[in-house]
C-alpha cells in the first residue's frame, strides 16, 4: 500500500511524509496527539495572563476564547500557506513574559506594543528581513533567551505555588503538593511513550485539580456555568502606544523570531523539505500577522513550537495536514465557552505545577543548544549565558520600591528581567566578548 510505504528523509524514517495525507484512522489518532500537547500548555498560559489581568469568571471564559480562536486559526494558516510544515503553533511564552512585565500600564499599551511588534514582524517575513535578524540569536544568546523566559516566570510561578487560598498545611502545603505534582508528570513522561506520554500534561491538570481538593488544601470553587456556545467581542481593548513597552515589545519578537525560526530549520532539515528560505520568511509572516490579530484581541501572539521534531519522531509522521484537524478542533472549542469554564475550576498551584513542568523543558531546551556544537562552550559562551541569567533573575525580583523610582518611559526597559537580561546578552556576544570566526 503507498500510505504503508517508509520513506527515509533525512535522519528519520516515515509512514506519512510531509505532503500526503494517512488513512483516516491515523488522521484521527495523529491529529489528537498535536491537540493533547497543545491545548493543557494553551489554557495554562492563557489562565496566567486573565489572573494577573484580574478577569473576573465571565472575562477569563472570553480570554481563552480569542486565544483558542487566534491560535487556531494561525495554526490553519501556516499549514496551508506559511512554513507547510509539521510545525505546532501555540502561544509565545517570550510574549508571556512581555505581558507580565509590562502589566503595570494597563491593557491598552500592552496589547497596542503586541500589535505593532506583530505587524514589524510580519513585515520582517515578507521583506526577508527576518532571517538577517535571526542571525543575532547566535548559540549563546539563544540559550540565553530560552533561561531568560523561565526564570522571567520565577516570579509567576511562585505566586501561584504559593497559593493564599491554600488552607490545610498552608502556603508551605501547597507548595509541596505543586511540586509533586511535577516530579510525577515528568516521570510519566519519561515513562510513558507515544499519545500517552502526550496526555500527561493534561492529566496532570485533571488528576492534580481533583487529587488537592481531596487532599482538602483549598476549598472547592463554585462552577458558574457559562453559555453553551457563542463568542465573545473579538476586539477586547482599545489600544494606545507606550514608547517603552513598544520597545520592550520589539525585543520580545527578535526573541520569537529566533524562536519561529529555530523551530522551522530543525525541522525542516530532519524532513528534507525543500525550499526551506521561503518556508521561513512565510512562517515569520504569518506568525507576525498572528501577532497582530492577537493584539488586536487582547490575547498572546502565536509562535511555532520546538516540540515538533519529537513528535515526528515518536510517530513516525511528517504530513502537515495531521495538523489541519487539530486546528479545526482548536475553533471549535473556542465556540465552547461552557467547557472552558470548567477549566477555571483548576487551583492556582496545579496551574503553577503545570507551568513549572513546561519550563523545566525550555531549561532542556537551552542546555541542548549550548551542547550542541562539536566542541563543550568556551569561557565567553559561558560568562555570556550566565550574565545575561543572573541579571534577568535580578531584575524579575526588582523591589517594588525600585521599580517605583524608575521613570515611566525606562520601568517597561528597566524592570523587566527578560529584556534586560536579552540586552546584557546581545551586548556580550556581539560588541564586549565578540569571538573571532
Amino acid at each position: 500500500m503507498p500510505n504503508q510505504a517508509r520513506q527515509a528523509s533525512g535522519q528519520i524514517q516515515l509512514d506519512y511524509p510531509l505532503d500526503r495525507w494517512p488513512p483516516p484512522a491515523a488522521t484521527i489518532v495523529l491529529s489528537l496527539q498535536w491537540l493533547v500537547i497543545l491545548v493543557p500548555g494553551l489554557l495554562v498560559l492563557g489562565e496566567v495572563v486573565a489572573l494577573a489581568w484580574g478577569l473576573d469568571p465571565a472575562g477569563r471564559v472570553a480570554f481563552l476564547q480569542r486565544l483558542l480562536l487566534v491560535t487556531g486559526l494561525v495554526q490553519a494558516a501556516q499549514v496551508l500557506w506559511g512554513h507547510r510544515l509539521p510545525g505546532l503553533v501555540g502561544p509565545a511564552a517570550v510574549l508571556l513574559v512581555g505581558v507580565l512585565a509590562t502589566i503595570a500600564g494597563g491593557p491598552g499599551p500592552v496589547f497596542g506594543a503586541m500589535a505593532l511588534g506583530g505587524a514589524l514582524t510580519a513585515a520582517a517575513g515578507f521583506t526577508g528581513l527576518a532571517a538577517r535578524l535571526g542571525r543575532l540569536y547566535t548559540p549563546p544568546v539563544l540559550a540565553s533567551t530560552l533561561l531568560l523566559v523561565c526564570v522571567s516566570l520565577a516570579p509567576t510561578m511562585r505566586d501561584l505555588l504559593y497559593h493564599p487560598a491554600a488552607a490545610g498545611a498552608g502556603l508551605s502545603g501547597s507548595f509541596i503538593f505543586g511540586l509533586g505534582l511535577v516530579l510525577a508528570m515528568l516521570l510519566a513522561q519519561q515513562r510513558l511513550k507515544g499519545l500517552a506520554s502526550s496526555a500527561v500534561i493534561l492529566l496532570g491538570l485533571v488528576v492534580g485539580s481533583v487529587a488537592y481538593y481531596l487532599i482538602g488544601l483549598g476549598p472547592l470553587p463554585a462552577w458558574r456555568p457559562a453559555a453553551a456556545l457563542g463568542l465573545p467581542s473579538l476586539l477586547a481593548t482599545e489600544l494606545s502606544f507606550n514608547p517603552g513597552v513598544v520597545v520592550a515589545f520589539c525585543l520580545c519578537y527578535l526573541a520569537l523570531i529566533a524562536n519561529e525560526l529555530g523551530s522551522i530549520e530543525t525541522t525542516g532539515r530532519m524532513i528534507g523539505a525543500p525550499g526551506m528560505d521561503g518556508r521561513a520568511n512565510r512562517a515569520v509572516a504569518v506568525s507576525g500577522l498572528g501577532g497582530l490579530a492577537a493584539g488586536l484581541a487582547g490575547v498572546l501572539g502565536p509562535v511555532t513550537y520546538s516540540v515538533s521534531p519529537a513528535v515526528m519522531i515518536s510517530t513516525r509522521s511528517a504530513s502537515r495536514w495531521t495538523l489541519l484537524p487539530a486546528a479545526g478542533l482548536v475553533v471549535l472549542l473556542s465556540l465552547w465557552p461552557g467547557g472552558l469554564s470548567l477549566f477555571q475550576m483548576a487551583p492556582a498551584p496545579v496551574v503553577g505545577a503545570v507551568l513549572l513542568s513546561l519550563m523545566a523543558q525550555g531549561v532542556f531546551a537551552a542546555l541542548h543548544v549550548l551542547q550542541a556544537g562539536e566542541r563543550p562552550p568556551d569561557w565567553s559562551v559561558g560568562v555570556t549565558v550566565g550574565t545575561a541569567t543572573l541579571v534577568g533573575i535580578i531584575v524579575s525580583f526588582i523591589p517594588a520600591a525600585a521599580r517605583q523610582a524608575l521613570h515611566p518611559f525606562l520601568q517597561p526597559i528597566l524592570a523587566n528581567g527578560f529584556v534586560l537580561g536579552l540586552i546584557t546578552a546581545l551586548v556580550l556576544e556581539h560588541l564586549l566578548l565578540r569571538r573571532k570566526v
